[in-house]
C-alpha cells in the first residue's frame, strides 16, 4: 500500500512546522500548505513533501488546495486544520464586519469546506482522520478584544462533533485539540497579550513548545487513537 498521505494547513507556523515535520519523520507524503513564505518549510529535504501556497481568507481556495491535493496523490488520509488568524479591536463594539468576515474565511468556512471534501474522500475508503486546532480561549471565554477568534474556534469545535458525527460509521475519526499558550510567534503577535500572567496561571509555569502539540496531533492521526472521535483535547491547559 502507498504511504498514508496528510494535508496541514498554516505549515509554515511553528506548529505547522513541528507537526509537518513529525509527519514526515513517520513515513507520511506530506501536503504543506502555507500563504506566504516557505522559508520554515526548505530545511524539509524529502522527496514526500509537496507545498501548495493559498490564501485561505478566500475559502473557495481551499477547494482548489484539496484537489491540488487529489491531482497528485489521489486521497487525503489525515486533514489537519490548523491554519488560523485573529484580529484585534480596542473594544468589542469596534470590531468591523471586514475583521470578523477575515478571521471566519480562516478559521472556520475554510476548514469546514476542507472538511466536507475531506469526508467525502475518506467515507469512500473507510478511512480517514481530521483534526481541528481550537483555542483554550473556548474554554474560558476568551477575550472581548479580540472575539472573532474565540467565536470562531468555539463553531469549530461544534463542527468537530457534528462531523464527528457523520464520519463514524465509516471509520472516519475528528478530534479537535484545545491549544494552550504556546511558545510562538502567533502569541507574540498579540502585544496586549500578558505572556508572564499567562504562564503564571498554567498549572505546569511554562509555556506548550510546538513538538508537543504536533505529538498530540499525531496521535489523534493514527490507529493509536482508534476509537477516539467528537474529543476535545486540551493540551498546555490553563488560561
Amino acid at each position: 500500500m502507498d504511504r498514508k498521505t496528510v494535508l496541514i494547513t498554516g505549515a509554515n507556523g511553528e506548529i505547522g512546522q513541528a507537526t509537518t515535520k513529525l509527519f514526515l519523520d513517520k513515513g507520511f507524503f506530506v501536503f504543506a500548505h502555507y500563504n506566504r513564505s516557505t522559508r520554515s518549510l526548505q530545511d524539509n529535504n524529502s522527496n514526500r513533501i509537496c507545498l501548495l501556497q493559498s490564501d485561505l481568507s478566500y475559502p473557495k481556495n481551499a477547494r482548489m488546495v484539496f484537489e491540488k491535493c487529489l491531482e497528485i496523490k489521489g486521497r487525503i488520509d489525515v486533514l489537519v486544520n490548523n491554519a488560523g488568524t485573529f484580529a484585534i479591536a480596542e473594544r468589542i463594539e469596534d470590531i468591523n464586519q471586514e475583521d470578523f468576515d477575515y478571521v471566519m474565511a480562516v478559521n472556520l468556512t475554510s476548514p469546514f469546506i476542507l472538511s466536507q471534501l475531506a469526508m467525502e474522500n475518506m467515507k469512500n475508503r473507510n478511512y480517514g482522520r481530521i483534526v481541528n486546532i481550537s483555542s483554550i480561549g473556548v474554554k474560558y471565554g476568551g477575550n472581548p478584544k479580540s472575539a472573532p477568534y474565540t467565536i470562531s474556534k468555539s463553531a469549530l469545535e461544534t463542527m468537530t462533533i457534528l462531523f464527528a458525527k457523520a464520519g463514524a460509521p465509516y471509520n472516519v475519526l475528528v478530534n479537535a485539540i484545545r491549544v494552550g499558550v504556546t511558545n510562538t510567534k502567533f502569541h507574540k503577535r498579540n502585544l496586549q497579550k500578558d505572556l508572564a500572567k499567562r504562564i503564571d496561571q498554567i498549572p505546569m509555569k511554562r509555556l506548550a513548545e510546538p513538538r508537543e502539540i504536533a505529538r498530540t496531533i499525531y496521535f489523534l492521526a493514527t490507529e493509536n487513537s482508534s476509537f477516539v472521535t467528537g474529543s476535545i483535547l486540551t493540551v498546555a491547559g490553563g488560561e
